[in-house]
């Protein structure tokens, strides 16, 4: 279960940030609407969406759309993603991701 989790958030990670430039222009955060368009645009799994919200909102967006805990969502894809820097942002999501560099935890394409 784990290692699907896992797959999933890193899904998230890879996936994400250049849908988010595409549609929305280069920016720190998103809005929840626009992380939930690009969950389902992307094929990610919406059952992750919280780690999405972590990962690309603000700490008050992300409260407005999940009860989830906000800092231990976005400290399990900081370990996951980031080795353990909880102070990513969106530049190293662009990173992690392929758009402008390698990412910290990747290996193999055709997620």
């Amino acid at each position: 279960m784990k290692i699907g989790s896992n797959r999933a958030i890193k899904k998230i990670a890879k996936r994400l940030p250049p849908f988010l430039v595409t549609s929305y222009g280069y920016s720190e955060t998103y809005t929840p609407g626009q992380v939930g368009t690009a969950v389902e645009n992307t094929g990610c799994s919406s059952d992750y969406i919280d780690h999405a919200y972590a990962m690309f909102c603000d700490k008050a967006s992300f409260n407005e759309v999940s009860s989830g805990n906000y800092e231990a969502l976005h400290q399990e894809v900081a370990d996951l993603c980031f080795s353990g820097n909880a102070s990513f942002g969106f530049s190293d999501a662009t990173a992690f991701s392929g758009d402008v560099g390698a990412g910290d935890c990747g290996g193999g394409g055709g997620d």
